[in-house]
């Protein structure tokens, strides 16, 4: 009796105190719910923050490239000049001239031409010039050969057996 007469007494501080404490435990599980949202939030930021810094890092990379890509992309005609004489130092062929041609820009890549006029001694010589140039290792083509002259006018630089060739060689860069 004394416990029914502790209840009936205290009914409302019992109701109370219950009530309180569901709302405890109530807040409780909200707060560690909101905090495990929370910290996965946090992780998602921290991932995201990492693929922009990496994105940012791949546009400097691609500006770089880019800014690169237009540095080359342009053949100047002391390369073209340092190629002929690197590739004539090995054959029986003398550069006489070299003239700077057109420039022709596709969707692809960028074709130079450039006029050169070289002295060679015979066809042979000749031949292992337009090979050399063509399996240099930057990508030359030999578009065009015209005999510029036959000797029969000496120089004292030109024997009777040599030959000017006009040779059109065109450089290829991909853009």
């Amino acid at each position: 009796m004394i416990s029914i007469d502790f209840f009936s007494k205290n009914k409302n501080k019992i109701i109370n105190t219950g009530i309180i404490l569901v709302a405890i435990f109530v807040s409780i599980y909200l707060y560690s719910v909101q905090s495990q949202q929370l910290i996965s939030l946090e992780e998602s930021k921290n991932e995201e923050i990492k693929k922009s810094e990496v994105i940012e890092s791949l546009t400097r990379v691609e500006q770089r490239i880019n800014s690169y890509k237009q540095m080359f992309s342009k053949k100047d005609l002391g390369s073209v000049i340092g190629a002929m004489t690197d590739i004539s130092k090995n054959t029986r062929v003398k550069i006489v001239s070299v003239k700077p041609g057109a420039e022709q820009e596709f969707s692809d890549y960028v074709k130079t031409s450039f006029l050169i006029v070289v002295r060679v001694a015979n066809y042979h010589a000749l031949g292992e010039f337009i090979s050399k140039v063509e399996n240099y290792k930057d990508l030359f083509l030999v578009e065009d050969v015209n005999i510029i002259s036959v000797g029969s006018g000496r120089s004292e630089n030109k024997s009777e057996k040599d030959l000017d060739i006009g040779l059109k060689i065109s450089s290829i860069i991909f853009i």
